[in-house]
């Protein structure tokens, strides 16, 4: 399946490609953006005098966003700093917990970095610059999200962690994580299960050696063929906005199938108060996630017949707040 690029590369490949009008005064019809790994894209742009747009593009993953423009304007100043805001059609943040204070454009931090990196190195050390990022079609799009659900309005959110759209088919995905735990059997290596590259990321952190097998929301099929398989130890590690959602019993921790967990957290630690996210609870009772780890562990391992589910919760920063062996 056909790979595709997230909101923020678009965004930093729109900026970049301004950027560039500005500085030399040629337009261009591509931009070679840095990735968070160092690596290089090319984005085709459209550049003009007032800024340039990319059109996102998702691959083959179904995303609301496909093909929409994410447009950018530059405007140079003498500061020496960068500064990344919000226009028509990037959301606000109005409530707490998420990775951007209240009031900021719900611009994340990669790519708020990506477009950073892209526009210092076209302005150079000495300039700096007001970066405006703009998504036309962002309040008709943001309807079909759960930005509103979580504190984001009047617009998308410009997202993306490695600046790449990995397609997520699920038969696809879930027989290539088949594939992966028959490996890691044969090599008799413990199973540890992650949703994704974040709680990969985490993990690897404070145990380097451990290679986890990702398997997005699709839990349930993977407890279900390690169960098939004989295995009856597991390892779980990742954000409690996720994991959480195995202690309520919902095996698919996507959006679309699964409920926030939030309520069901602040519950479960007796915590007064309405919380917008998980994070926000990370943020202000960490101390409780031990608890949330034991239920998380209890009911996988009830549902599953597993006799041991170990457990290791991170928050967005990857400090590990919970942990459980049984």
């Amino acid at each position: 399946m056909r790979k595709g690029f997230t909101t923020g590369t678009a965004a930093a490949a729109a900026a970049r490609a301004h950027a560039a009008l500005i500085i030399s005064g040629i337009m261009t019809d591509c931009a070679d953006v840095i990735m968070p790994d160092g690596s290089r894209m090319r984005i085709p742009v459209s550049c003009s005098a007032e800024g340039a747009f990319a059109v996102k593009d998702s691959g083959d993953d179904p995303d609301v966003t496909h093909g929409a423009e994410i447009h950018a304007s530059v405007r140079l100043n003498s500061s020496g700093r960068i500064e990344i805001t919000g226009g028509r059609g990037v959301g606000r943040v109005t409530k707490a917990g998420l990775q951007i204070p209240v009031g900021e454009a719900a611009i994340n931090p990669v790519p708020r970095m990506m477009i950073e990196q892209n526009v210092r190195e076209v302005i150079g050390t000495e300039n700096g610059a007001v970066v405006t990022i703009s998504v036309p079609e962002g309040e008709r799009l943001a309807e079909r999200t759960f930005n509103e659900r979580i504190g984001i309005t009047g617009g998308i959110s410009i997202i993306g962690t490695t600046g790449i759209v990995h397609p997520m088919s699920v038969d696809a995905l879930v027989d290539s994580f088949k594939c992966e735990i028959d490996v890691k059997l044969a090599e008799n290596r413990h199973i540890t299960l992650v949703a994704g590259k974040i709680g990969e990321k985490h993990l690897q952190a404070v145990y380097p050696d451990d290679e986890a097998v990702m398997v997005s929301n699709y839990f349930g099929e993977a407890f279900s063929y390690l169960r098939s398989k004989g295995v009856s130890e597991v390892t779980l590690a990742g954000h409690p906005g996720k994991l959480a959602k195995l202690a309520m019993g919902h095996y698919n921790t996507h959006s679309a199938a699964s409920p926030q967990a939030q309520g069901f957290v602040s519950r479960a630690l007796s915590l007064s108060g309405d919380f917008n996210t998980v994070e926000e609870i990370c943020l202000t009772h960490p101390e409780g996630f031990g608890r949330i780890a034991e239920l998380i562990s209890g009911r996988v391992r009830m549902d599953y017949g597993f006799k041991r589910t170990d457990v290791l919760l991170f928050n967005m920063k990857g400090d590990l707040i919970g942990t459980c062996s049984a």
